[in-house]
């Protein structure tokens, strides 16, 4: 069984924003852990700027370092 990677509270950015309207948020923060699909990890994700939730598996996510 796959262990989560990233951690609640995480910045994190979708690798991919193909398919996705041009106004979706790309970074979230990760606001829980969810059970594994096809294998991976997935992830309840929230961007508090655009009032954007979204569930993404871990093999789509980078996490987002502090510069």
């Amino acid at each position: 069984m796959p262990t989560h990677r990233f951690t609640v509270g995480q910045m994190v950015r979708l690798v991919t924003t193909k398919g996705l309207s041009p106004a979706a948020a790309v970074t979230y923060t990760v606001e829980a852990p969810m059970p594994s699909y096809q294998n991976s990890p997935q992830y309840r994700l929230w961007n508090a700027e655009h009032h954007q939730g979204r569930v993404a598996l871990e093999r789509d996510l980078e996490a987002v370092l502090n510069t």
